[in-house]
């Protein structure tokens, strides 16, 4: 069973970024496996970085298309990134310190995080998109 199972009420309808989201959750599955597995630490702290690069190129995909849209939250929205890259490079650098625990921290925050975010903050920038015709 997937940690982290994609279904509908994720979708943003903007069909660039559910596939982003899609890739994301998989990544996030895809660590958990081999953290339930009792992968070397080295190898988990591999995952995270692919996780994060990746997140990292999901966020500039996202706010290219909220600046085109002229999307009104756009600032509040881009903040709530930075936030999220600050707590998971926090939580990245206590894991390389403090072993496995600190990593099932890590995920239940991810999941949670990317959970609230996609079916909270993300929603909201979709009508943007479709009215100004971008997506």
């Amino acid at each position: 069973m997937d940690f982290f199972r994609w279904n509908d009420s994720y979708s943003v309808d903007v069909a660039e970024i559910d596939n982003q989201h899609k890739h994301l959750v998989g990544l996030l599955n895809g660590l958990h496996e081999v953290m339930k597995r009792g992968a070397q630490q080295s190898e988990i702290e591999a995952l995270l970085q692919d996780l994060l690069q990746y997140t990292e190129f999901h966020f500039a995909a996202e706010e290219k298309l909220m600046a085109q849209a002229n999307y009104a939250d756009f600032a509040e929205h881009c903040a709530k990134h930075v936030a999220m890259k600050q707590e998971v490079m926090r939580l990245l650098g206590a894991t390389k310190s403090g072993g496995q625990s600190v990593s099932i921290s890590l995920m239940a925050f991810l999941k949670n995080w990317l959970s609230r975010h996609i079916q909270g903050t993300d929603k909201q920038y979709a009508p943007a998109m479709h009215l100004a015709g971008i997506v």
